[in-house]
C-alpha cells in the first residue's frame, strides 16, 4: 500500500505542479502573441479561459488522488516532522485546487459568454481571474513543495547518489 500511495502521490503531485505551471505558461504566451497581432489583452485572455476552465476538471482529479494518497501514507507510514510538513503543504495544495475547480472556474465560465458585451460581467471575470493568479501560485507552490520533501527523507538524497555512482561505474565508457 505504502508503494501505491507514493505513486499516486507523486502522479497527482506532478499533474498540480506542471500542469498548472505549464497552463499559465502557456496563457502568458499566446496573449502576448495576440497581443504583437493587435488582439486587445481582455479579448485574448477569454480566448485562453477554456484552458484553464478544462485544467480545473484535472486539478480536481489530481488533487482528490493526492488526498486518497496522502490519508494511505498517513496510516501506512511512520510520521515525521519532515512528513507533518508534507502534509500541510499537500493539504494547502489540495484546497487550493478545489478552489480553482469549485469556487472560481464555475463563474469564470459562466462570464465568458458576456464578459465582451456586459461591463459589469467584464470586471467580475478580471477580479474571479486575478483570484485565480493567486490560488494558482499557492497550487503550483504547494505542489512542488509537497514533491520535493520525500527527497530530504533520512538517507533519500545518499541512497540515490549512491545508487547513481554506483551505475555510472558500471557502465563503461566509450568515447
Amino acid at each position: 500500500m505504502q508503494t501505491t500511495s507514493k505513486i499516486l502521490r507523486t502522479i497527482s503531485l506532478a499533474l498540480l505542479f506542471g500542469g498548472s505551471a505549464a497552463t499559465v505558461f502557456a496563457a502568458i504566451v499566446l496573449v502576448k502573441a495576440a497581443q504583437a497581432k493587435g488582439v486587445p489583452v481582455p479579448e485574448a485572455a477569454a480566448a485562453n479561459a477554456p484552458v484553464f476552465i478544462h485544467f480545473s476538471k484535472v486539478a480536481l482529479g489530481s488533487a482528490i488522488v493526492l488526498l486518497l494518497s496522502e490519508v494511505m501514507a498517513l496510516f501506512s507510514s511512520p510520521t515525521t516532522k519532515l512528513t507533518v510538513v508534507r502534509y500541510a503543504s499537500s493539504a494547502l495544495c489540495i484546497v487550493s485546487a478545489v478552489v480553482f475547480a469549485l469556487v472560481i472556474v464555475p463563474p469564470l465560465d459562466a462570464l465568458l459568454p458576456v464578459i465582451n458585451t456586459d461591463p459589469t460581467a467584464h470586471k467580475s471575470f478580471h477580479d474571479l481571474h486575478e483570484l485565480s493568479r493567486a490560488v494558482f501560485g499557492v497550487t503550483i507552490f504547494s505542489a512542488l513543495i509537497s514533491l520535493v520533501l520525500p527527497l530530504f527523507e533520512k538517507g533519500t538524497l545518499a541512497t540515490a547518489a549512491n545508487h547513481a555512482v554506483n551505475a555510472a561505474s558500471k557502465t563503461p565508457v566509450s568515447l
